[in-house]
């Protein structure tokens, strides 16, 4: 890990402020799917377990993310109704039909079955008022049989939080340790950004953790590595579209940072901080 860039990525989020974070969770494109059906279709409780299902099938996609979670909404308006277990049940299984879906197809089948042959469809809705989130998350893993730190594990908990949020205003209250979902993005912006120079993934997961504690302590209250992975994941995905060109890719991030609401100033920052050695 380079300490040195540590800080300087640290202190470009915490300049965001708490009100800058959040805008880049409500970009998400499962914030996106779930804005929308909170509106049109079933109540919290089994639109979180349709969230939840669906977040750990979101891996090696024949397309985008945003295409994953919008073919998922409108899968769900199409069945018309979500108000029982069958319902997400149903929904997810027309969604495996779904070209997006194409890759790993039955392992993913497989995976979601186990959710509700083992009852934790069942149990989530039951216990959905009193069950605490660090519960939650440890009974997902151990109904797919996966560590709870598995990046599937942590992006499905990211889309609970994000569905409370949308729901109730606030986040949920996971443990401050809860990983960040280590994907292509968040290894890439790792690399491009200089906090570390490793591949190896406990590597790039532990320089982001320093990363978080740093911007906590800067902003005087926890903030979650997932809220970090919005930040990282939709700059990655810029990054990723002009790299190795860093005057196109900083301009194409200042560009998008003042879309969703940073200032100027702000933008420029983080888009310098977030491709220094790129």
């Amino acid at each position: 890990m380079n300490q040195d860039r540590i800080d300087s990525v640290a202190s470009s989020i915490s300049a965001l402020g708490y009100e800058g974070i959040i805008l880049f969770d409500e970009e998400e494109p499962e914030y996106q799917t779930f804005t929308a059906l909170s509106s049109e279709l079933g109540d919290e409780p089994h639109r979180s377990l349709l969230g939840i299902c669906a977040g750990t099938a979101d891996y090696q996609l024949a397309g985008d993310a945003q295409r994953f979670w919008n073919e998922l909404e409108q899968v769900a308006l199409s069945h018309g109704q979500l108000d029982s277990t069958t319902d997400v049940k149903e929904i997810l299984g027309d969604f495996m039909e779904v070209s997006v879906n194409a890759r790993l197809n039955q392992q993913k089948r497989t995976r979601l079955i186990k959710l509700f042959d083992n009852d934790f469809s069942d149990w989530f809705i039951e216990n959905y008022d009193e069950v605490q989130p660090l519960t939650v998350w440890e009974n997902l893993a151990e109904a797919l049989d996966n560590p709870m730190k598995r990046k599937t594990i942590v992006f499905a908990m990211k889309v609970y939080d994000i569905i409370h949020l949308i729901e109730n205003d606030t986040y949920l209250n996971f443990p401050e340790d809860i990983p960040i979902p280590c994907d292509l993005q968040v290894e890439r912006v790792a690399r491009t950004s200089g906090i570390t120079d490793s591949e190896e993934e406990n590597e790039v997961m532990s320089a982001w953790a320093e990363v978080a504690s740093q911007v906590s302590e800067d902003l005087g209250r926890p903030i979650s590595l997932l809220r970090i992975d919005s930040i990282v994941w939709q700059s990655g995905q810029i990054i990723g579209e002009y790299e190795p060109n860093q005057d196109a890719a900083r301009e194409a991030l200042r560009g998008y940072f003042d879309q969703i609401g940073l200032d100027e100033k702000q933008a420029g920052k983080l888009a310098e901080e977030l491709t220094t050695e790129m």
